[in-house]
């Protein structure tokens, strides 16, 4: 009998796992692939009980006839409430403990999923220690991390099994608009912190990766429907089955629709257009505020001894609103495809995907307000309104091809892991948000390599874990992206790591070429910005002075953590991380570049290279809103967490998290001052009780509270346009609580309530406030398919 032991919740190998013919003394262990060899078996039937520490032990029926050698594969699941053993890949690539990761990782299991009970899988990203989280709508939920946020935030790099899930147009985490449905997830993995070495590009805060469920992980049939208030209905089910454990296919796909947060319309926050004429409300465009969209899901699977290969389409279609750094706009069937193909080996990995987005008739609120206002419209009339909002849809036909070829193999106490990663950008919005007027196209592609060593100097003691990689961009000089890290075990369940990255960001096809009214623009090729005297009938007069706007170019960040995770009788976790960051030619959000100084009788106006004027011909002529690298910044804080459970049947999470601007340097004195754009103090709890007095059953209730911050980010400054409360985005605290029951006929009922005690202030400027909302849902799970 040949076979693989393996974790299910990472997928990676479970070394040193004991395998055992239940009533013989045969008994052998895996090696560190997770793979064992038992011989000198008769014919006849069989049981293997498969067993790892922490893990719940497996039972195998082996059927052997003479001659014949059978192959078998065991995929453990964890314990419940077992903190810091679940084995993670994301943070070196090579299965491990997450207790023993020298990196910064959280993980969010099945029953995180389940329980948080959002309309995304993005709610249950929530409780992820050292994480901002912003819910912005029922649908739309964000993350970030170390600082730094706005309303297009591409610093956290998001995958799905590995391959890049990014909008190739923008270059923004799909999120909710992925085509992966909730019921497919079976965990989530979150490393916070750079992470450049292994991921290339953009995983400058961290990465966010999703791992979905084989057709030998849970085969069968599962639906969950779900309803509540804000109209929200939705629904999903999924299939999935095995023929002859070679082969496997899985489908799935999910409905939903809703009504998303309305904004006061009494607040100046979401009216839009210039200030010249009346403002004119978000409300009075959008309608209804319908939100939801569909999404699907279909893939084949072949394994082949140590080989197994899959490969599958996905779709979504979105409608709702969401944020931007210059107003919100409306999406209307917007489209997310994808095709991929993937190959997994214990030692290979490789991959090649195709993403592609669709705008629908998606368009901008704010432009189309500025319309409205330059056509002297009547915003009560919808057929004029109508027409000016099919005039200035957004267009998108992008593509983006993400591929890698990745291998990985151990040599004794050495670890080693090395691969090549290739993506190409194809933007295409025809001039609708992107300056790809005309014949001008945008295309722009990055190549990388990595190889990283991980190495036992005092086995089970102290490892060392180095890497390098070089990424070369067609439009920027190569990056050179170290990594490395000490991890010492006090003992198998203490452990201290101290680790020093560095990670870039190279700037996005939304922060090179916008073009949205002539005047927010992006930098690929710099402005001059010219100060004029202003005369007393508003005419200009001689030039004062000049300055130039140097081209984006790629932003880094060298950061040190010093961290311990410890456990103490699997009942108690705890991690700690401290972290001090270096940043280097910061990308600013979208920001103002001109204005009128009436104090100084000084008016700015800016140019492109060629000396032309920035919006010439119309109103807002030599106004300039753009992106710049700010200069030089020191951040410093610290992430505390820890779980504790006294018995198996409650659990207390909790976190606290604290981040610092430490210092901030610019030669450019025009520049307004770095925000850190984020809450510098969070705190996160939850009291989990499960199969307490009836089994399969769960209660949780959980809260998070964020201080007040400021914030800006292209239009939306707190310093204006919260100037009544303070200039800041108030403080702010939300309780969730959900509670459930699972018959044992595989009959779920769960009931969430988000925002118990509805709370109507924001997370993060520029979202519409909410209140407390509700849902039902009743789900069914149907073991089978297998043949």
């Amino acid at each position: 009998i040949r076979g693989t032991v393996r974790a299910k919740d990472s997928k990676g190998p479970l070394p040193e796992a004991t395998v055992t013919v239940t009533g013989t003394d045969k008994v052998v262990s895996t090696d560190e692939e997770g793979r064992f060899e038992m011989t000198g078996l008769a014919p006849g039937e069989y049981q293997l009980q498969v067993s790892f520490p922490v893990h719940k032990d497996a039972f195998l029926p082996v059927k052997l006839a003479a001659g014949e050698t059978a192959n078998v594969e065991a995929a453990l699941e964890l314990e419940e409430n077992v903190f810091g053993q679940e084995m993670v890949v994301v943070g070196t690539k090579f299965p491990e403990k997450r207790l023993e990761s020298p990196v910064t990782i959280e993980t969010v299991r099945p029953k995180d999923i389940q329980i948080s009970g959002g309309a995304t899988y993005m709610a249950a990203l929530a409780k992820v220690k050292g994480v901002d989280y912003t819910e912005t709508g029922v649908g739309e939920k964000r993350i970030s991390a170390r600082g730094f946020n706005s309303q297009f935030n591409s610093r956290m790099l998001s995958m799905v099994d590995g391959r890049l899930a990014q909008q190739p147009g923008n270059g923004l985490p799909q999120a909710g608009t992925v085509p992966t449905t909730s019921l497919d997830i079976y965990s989530i993995d979150v490393v916070v912190g750079p992470a450049s070495a292994l991921y290339g590009a953009n995983a400058h805060a961290g990465v966010v990766n999703i791992t979905t469920k084989t057709p030998w992980d849970e085969s069968g049939a599962s639906v969950a429907l779900r309803g509540g208030t804000y109209n929200l209905m939705d629904g999903a089910a999924r299939l999935a089955g095995t023929i002859n454990d070679s082969f496997g296919w899985r489908v799935s796909g999910q409905l939903t629709r809703g009504t998303d947060f309305v904004p006061d319309p009494n607040s100046n926050v979401h009216k839009y257009g210039a200030a010249t004429k009346p403002l004119i409300y978000e409300g009075d465009l959008v309608g209804d505020y319908t939100m939801g969209g569909a999404k699907a899901e279909g893939y084949l699977y072949y394994r082949a001894g140590d080989w197994s290969l899959r490969g599958g389409y996905g779709f979504s279609t979105s409608d709702g609103v969401t944020l931007t750094n210059v107003g919100r706009n409306e999406l209307q069937g917007w489209q997310v495809h994808y095709q991929t193909v993937q190959a997994h080996h214990q030692n290979w990995f490789a991959h090649v995907t195709r993403t592609a987005t669709s705008a629908g008739k998606s368009y901008q609120l704010d432009a189309l307000a500025s319309k409205i206002q330059a056509a002297n419209v009547d915003v009560n009339d919808e057929a004029a309104v109508d027409e000016l909002r099919q005039a200035n849809l957004f267009k998108d036909a992008s593509q983006m091809y993400d591929s890698e070829l990745q291998y990985r193999n151990a040599f004794g106490d050495l670890k080693l892991t090395t691969g090549v990663q290739f993506r190409a950008y194809m933007p295409d919005s025809d001039g609708s948000y992107l300056a790809d007027t005309g014949d001008t196209t945008i295309q722009f592609s990055e190549l990388g390599g990595y190889v990283q060593a991980d190495y036992g100097l005092i086995p089970e003691k102290l490892r060392v874990v180095g890497a390098a990689r070089l990424d070369g961009h067609s439009d920027y000089s190569p990056q050179f992206s170290p990594k490395l890290a000490l991890a010492y075990s006090i003992n198998k369940l203490h452990n201290l790591r101290l680790g020093y990255n560095r990670a870039f960001k190279s700037p996005s096809a939304l922060e090179n070429y916008l073009l949205i009214g002539g005047y927010l623009l992006g930098n690929k090729t710099g402005f001059t910005v010219k100060t004029y005297e202003r005369n007393p009938d508003g005419t200009l007069g001689a030039e004062q002075s000049s300055r130039e706007i140097a081209p984006l170019s790629p932003e880094e960040v060298n950061s040190l953590e010093l961290g311990y995770k410890g456990s103490i009788a699997n009942k108690l976790y705890v991690d700690v991380v401290g972290y001090h960051s270096w940043y280097n030619n910061f990308i600013s959000p979208l920001t103002a570049r001109t204005g009128t100084n009436v104090a100084a009788g000084t008016v700015d106006r800016a140019f492109y290279p060629d000396g032309k004027l920035v919006a010439e011909g119309t109103p807002l002529a030599g106004t300039l809103f753009t992106y710049s690298n700010f200069g030089r910044a020191r951040v410093w804080g610290a992430d505390f967490g820890l779980d504790y459970s006294p018995i198996p049947e409650l659990t207390f999470s909790g976190s606290f998290s604290y981040i610092k601007m430490q210092s901030f340097h610019t030669n450019d004195r025009t520049q307004k001052a770095l925000l850190l754009n984020v809450p510098t103090t969070k705190l996160k709890g939850s009291v989990t009780l499960e199969n307490v007095g009836v089994k399969d059953t769960f209660l949780r209730l959980s809260g998070r509270y964020q201080n007040a911050y400021d914030f800006a980010s292209g239009r939306w400054v707190s310093a204006i346009l919260l100037a009544d409360q303070g200039g800041v985005v108030p403080e702010r605290f939300v309780a969730d609580l959900a509670l459930g029951y699972t018959f044992p006929m595989g009959l779920g009922v769960s009931l969430n309530v988000a925002n118990l005690f509805d709370n109507k202030g924001v997370d993060i400027l520029g979202a519409a406030p909410g209140g407390r909302y509700g849902y039902l849902q009743l789900s069914y799970r149907m073991d089978g398919l297998r043949f």
